[in-house]
C-alpha cells in the first residue's frame, strides 16, 4: 500500500513536471510567433481594434501575453475603447511584474477617469488607492504616470504624497495645478530658485495658475525671474506678476520687459502692466484649448478598411505645406503616436477639406485654433508633451473634436494626455507669432 502511494506520487511529480514544461513551451511559442510576426503588423492589429471600437478576444488575450511591451500596449488600446469598463483590468495591472506594464495601465486610468473628461466626476476608489501604490515605484515612468492620473482626476489629498516621488517636476506642478492645490504654496516656491530653467518656469506657472498669495518669499524671487535669461520663465514669471502688489520695483521690473526682442515676454509685460495698473482685471493664464467634455459626440465609424492598417502602421511619417495668406510653413505628422489620426488628417489636407479654414482662435502665449471641414476621430491620447509647435485635435466628448486642431505656441503642460498630439512644427517658427484672427489657410499638400 505504500509503495502504491509512493508510486501515486512519483506519477503526479512527473505530470506536474511536464505540465509544467507544456506551460513554458507554449510561452516560448506564443513569444516565438510575436517575435517573427513584423512590428508593422501588430502595431496594425491594435490599430484595427481601436479604429473599430472594440476589445475582442485577439486583444484580451494580449493583456496575457508574455512579451511586456505587447501587454502594456493591449492595455492602452483597452483604456482607449472601453473607457470605465476596463478600470477593473486596468487597477489589476498597476500590480504587473513589468514596468512598462504598470506605467501604461496608470496613464489608462488618468485617461478614463480625468475629470474633466467625458466620464469625469466617476468614483473609483480602488483606482486612486493603486495609484498612490506605486507614487514610489522603481521605475520613473511608472511613478510619473501615477502623478498625473492623480492629478487628472484631482485628489487633491494626495497633494502632499506626489511631492515627494520622482517625478519630473514639469509634471508634479501640473498635477498640483489640476488638483487646485494652492496649500503646496511652499513647495512651488521652492523651485522658482531651481538650477533647472524648466522647472522654474513651471514653478512660475503653478504661482500663476494657482492664483498663489504673493509672499514675500514667493514675490521676490518671482522678481529675479522676471530677468531671467529663459524667455519661457520670464513669460510665465509675468503672467503671475499680473495679480502682484503693484510696487515700483515690480512696476520697474515688469516695464523693462514691455520692450525685449521676443514676443511672448513683451506680451505678458503689456498684459501684466494693464493689470497692476488697474486698466484690465488679471486673466487666467491661455493654459489649454477649450475642451467640452459633456458634448454628445456620436463615435465615428471605422475609417478605414481592413487592408488599410498594415499599410498606415508602415508609414514612418508624413510632411504637410500649410499655406495661408500671412506665410507658409511645414508639419510633420507623427505616426508613431498617433497613426489613425495622422492618416485621417493627411487624407482630409490631400481632398482639399482644410483648404480656406481659417485660424479662429489666437490665444497669445498659448495657441490658435483652426477650423476646419473635419469629422470625428477616434481619440489617441497619448503621452506626448505639447511643447512649442506641436499639432493636436481638441475633443468632444471621448473623440476628437470634429473641424478644429490647434498650434502650440508654447509648451501647455496642461493639455498633456488631453487632447491628441498628433505632429509637430518642421519649419515657419516665427509665423506663428504672427498669426492673427482670421489668418486663411489657402492650401495644404503634402511634400514628403
Amino acid at each position: 500500500m505504500l509503495r502504491s502511494e509512493q508510486t501515486t506520487d512519483s506519477r503526479l511529480k512527473v505530470d506536474a513536471k511536464l505540465l509544467m514544461v507544456c506551460m513554458l513551451l507554449l510561452a516560448a511559442a506564443a513569444g516565438g510567433l510575436i517575435l517573427t510576426r513584423p512590428t508593422h503588423r501588430i502595431a496594425g492589429d491594435f490599430m484595427q481594434r481601436e479604429d473599430v471600437g472594440v476589445a475582442d478576444d485577439w486583444l484580451l488575450e494580449q493583456l496575457r501575453n508574455p512579451i511586456a511591451e505587447q501587454r502594456a500596449r493591449a492595455y492602452l488600446a483597452l483604456a482607449r475603447i472601453e473607457g470605465p469598463a476596463a478600470l477593473d483590468r486596468l487597477v489589476a495591472a498597476l500590480r504587473d511584474p513589468a514596468p512598462s506594464v504598470r506605467a501604461q495601465a496608470a496613464f489608462g486610468i488618468g485617461h478614463v477617469l480625468d475629470a474633466r473628461g467625458p466620464h469625469g466626476g466617476r468614483s473609483f476608489p480602488a483606482a486612486e488607492q493603486g495609484l498612490v501604490g506605486i507614487l514610489h515605484d522603481d521605475d520613473r515612468r511608472a511613478a510619473a504616470n501615477a502623478v498625473e492620473a492623480l492629478g487628472k482626476i484631482q485628489a487633491g489629498e494626495t497633494a502632499p504624497q506626489i511631492t515627494q516621488t520622482a517625478a519630473p517636476i514639469v509634471m508634479t506642478m501640473t498635477a498640483l495645478i489640476r488638483m487646485g492645490a494652492s496649500e503646496q504654496s511652499d513647495f512651488v516656491a521652492e523651485y522658482l530658485e531651481s538650477d533647472d530653467q524648466d522647472s522654474r518656469w513651471a514653478a512660475a506657472l503653478a504661482v500663476a495658475e494657482l492664483e498663489l498669495e504673493w509672499s514675500p518669499q514667493i514675490g521676490g524671487r518671482l522678481l529675479k525671474l522676471l530677468r531671467d535669461s529663459n524667455e519661457f520663465v520670464r513669460a510665465a514669471a509675468l503672467r503671475a506678476a499680473a495679480a502682484g502688489t503693484p510696487t515700483r520695483e515690480l512696476l520697474e521690473a515688469v516695464a523693462g520687459n514691455a520692450q525685449h526682442r521676443d514676443s511672448k515676454v513683451r506680451y505678458e509685460a503689456e498684459q501684466a502692466l494693464a493689470a497692476l495698473s488697474g486698466a484690465a482685471t488679471p486673466r487666467l493664464p491661455a493654459g489649454e484649448p477649450r475642451l467640452r467634455p459633456r458634448s454628445a459626440a456620436r463615435a465615428p465609424r471605422a475609417l478605414y478598411e481592413r487592408d488599410d492598417y498594415q499599410r498606415i502602421a508602415r508609414t514612418l511619417g508624413a510632411a504637410l505645406r500649410i499655406e495661408t495668406n500671412g506665410g507658409d510653413f511645414d508639419v510633420d505628422l507623427d505616426y508613431e503616436h498617433a497613426p489613425l489620426t495622422a492618416e485621417y488628417f493627411r487624407r482630409q489636407a490631400a481632398a482639399g477639406a482644410l483648404d480656406g479654414a481659417r485660424f479662429a482662435t489666437v490665444a497669445p502665449n498659448g495657441y490658435i485654433v483652426a477650423d476646419a471641414r473635419l469629422g470625428s476621430v477616434r481619440s489617441e491620447i497619448n503621452s506626448q508633451p505639447f511643447l512649442r509647435g506641436s499639432l493636436g485635435l481638441l475633443r468632444t466628448g471621448a473623440v476628437s473634436s470634429p473641424g478644429e486642431f490647434f498650434f502650440c505656441l508654447t509648451a501647455l503642460p496642461l493639455a498633456d494626455s488631453r487632447y491628441v498630439n498628433f505632429g509637430r512644427l518642421a519649419s515657419g517658427d516665427k509665423l506663428l507669432d504672427r498669426i492673427a484672427a482670421g489668418t486663411v489657410i489657402r492650401s495644404v499638400r503634402q511634400i514628403r
